[in-house]
């Protein structure tokens, strides 16, 4: 999986990869369909020491979701762009796919928290399913 840049809605926050991505997650957990109000979240994993926020000005900023995981988001559009969560996956940093530069041709190869998977949402072939988040 190769992915080389990406940015917010508005453009405000721009940012680039500098190697390829580690998976390509779909994850059914609750918590994650409130914060993108969509029936579940992708996002792209890769390492953090290769991931570059190239532009940003005041736009980028920050909310602890939980005392391990911080989800980053444009302040001007409201664009979510990704997650840290340093306590269990150090060193990673999960891009939401719709933010990244050609994530039209990429397909989920891992689904987390199937148990809370909505019944009306089908898995891609390629996805092998967990019922929680393995952890690293």
């Amino acid at each position: 999986m190769e992915a080389s840049s990406g940015g917010c809605t508005c453009g405000q926050i721009q940012y680039s990869i500098g190697g390829p991505a580690l998976q390509l997650v779909a994850c059914h957990c609750g918590m994650c369909r409130r914060m993108t109000g969509a029936p579940f979240s992708s996002y792209l994993v890769v390492k953090e020491a290769q991931f570059d926020v190239t532009a940003a000005d005041d736009s980028l900023a920050s909310y602890a979701v939980t005392e391990r995981a911080t989800r980053h988001f444009c302040r001007r559009c409201g664009t979510p762009v990704f997650n840290t969560n340093p306590h269990t996956y150090t060193g990673l940093v999960m891009l939401y796919l719709g933010t990244v530069q050609g994530h039209e041709t990429l397909v989920p190869g891992v689904a987390i928290f199937c148990e809370d998977k909505l019944p009306w949402v089908s898995l891609p072939e390629a996805a092998k399913p967990f019922a929680a988040a393995p952890r690293r």
